[in-house]
């Protein structure tokens, strides 16, 4: 069988779950996957059923190595200076992959529960990539008029739940949202793709030639330690810039796979409670939480109580002597609270 590979992206902040979320302990470190685990824990179980531990590669930020590393014992961390957005953390890290073998990349902030529909679906995938040069993403029917996804229309049929990729678009307002839902040709981007490394660097190369030139030949001769120093001169000039928009949206050879798992991408509090149980008036409790006399709240405690009474679909979030209360219908906008606070430390 060729040699098969996952990177696993652990570098974002998830500033929309303050004060829970931290740049010391950002969203894929806290406990939001099922049985309290955290997200990147979940992920890194998701990666070890398809490749053994040492044939998975963690891209994160450099300060958050050593927390990265107990939860992924046994992967090869590595540590970017800078956030440069994931087309140039994928073409670092791909370094250490050989030319000729494939590899998944995973986010570390989604929720799949389905962990066998999902072991089933990337061994498909890596097949595909593997015979095809081709550039796999996975599409999740829309459950829902998101516009926080970006979405995915479908082309011609390859096979069963296999589509020419017709269309990548980003995130939609609300009226083109319920209309590409409505029309059945839509798929969610889930960001999960499978590749050949030497098909993505083509495939980078005719999209952005300046970052495939510094990324392609980086030298991996002397182990993590000199690769992070060498990160830390090449990356303060490289484009800050997502795959999508590097690779797959002017690719001709995409295609997506229609996923058979459940999946979400936890981005809000909202959306974290819906994968929660829940008490008979629909209220979600985390930690040292005490609900009375609420409807259909989210409350969470930690380092200290927090408790609602008498309210109605709010968000109440107590973390080590910080609290957050806010509509939950709001909780997308948390992280206007993360940079009012950054605003009043500078002044």
């Amino acid at each position: 069988m060729p040699e098969r590979f996952v990177l696993v992206l652990a570098g974002g902040r998830g500033e929309r779950f303050w004060p829970w979320s931290r740049p010391e302990r950002p969203k894929q470190l806290l406990p939001l996957a099922r049985g309290g685990r955290s997200l990147l824990a979940a992920t890194f179980e998701r990666a070890t059923a398809l490749v053994p531990a040492d044939h998975v590669i963690v891209m994160t930020s450099s300060d958050l190595c050593a927390a990265v590393e107990r939860e992924c014992p046994g992967a090869r961390v590595l540590g970017e200076p800078m956030p440069r957005n994931t087309a140039p953390a994928i073409a670092a890290a791909a370094a250490f992959i050989p030319d000729a073998a494939a590899f998944a990349v995973l986010p570390a902030d989604h929720a799949i529960d389905a962990v066998d529909a999902c072991t089933r679906d990337f061994e498909r995938a890596f097949r595909i990539a593997e015979r095809d040069a081709v550039l796999v993403t996975f599409g999740v029917p829309p459950t829902r008029d998101d516009i926080n996804f970006g979405y995915i229309r479908r082309g011609a049929a390859l096979g069963e739940r296999v589509f020419r990729v017709a269309q990548f678009t980003e995130k939609p307002d609300l009226d083109r949202a319920r209309e590409w839902v409505a029309s059945g040709d839509y798929s969610w981007n889930t960001g999960m793709f499978v590749w050949r490394r030497a098909v993505f660097f083509d495939a980078l190369e005719a999209g952005r030639p300046a970052l495939a030139s510094a990324l392609r030949g980086l030298d991996v001769a002397g182990g993590v330690a000199a690769f992070g120093a060498r990160l830390r001169e090449v990356f303060p000039a490289l484009e800050s810039i997502s795959v999508d928009y590097a690779v797959l949206e002017r690719a001709p050879n995409a295609v997506v796979i229609e996923a058979s798992f459940d999946w979400d991408d936890l981005g809000t509090w909202g959306v974290w409670a819906r994968r929660q149980p829940r008490d008979a008036r629909g209220n979600v409790a985390f930690g040292d939480a005490v609900i009375v006399d609420c409807d259909g709240c989210v409350v969470v405690g930690e380092g200290g109580t927090a408790a609602a009474m008498g309210l109605r679909d709010t968000v109440v979030v107590h973390v080590n002597g910080v609290t957050l209360s806010c509509p939950l219908s709001a909780s997308d906008g948390v992280r206007r609270v993360s940079a009012a606070l950054r605003e009043r430390t500078a002044r």
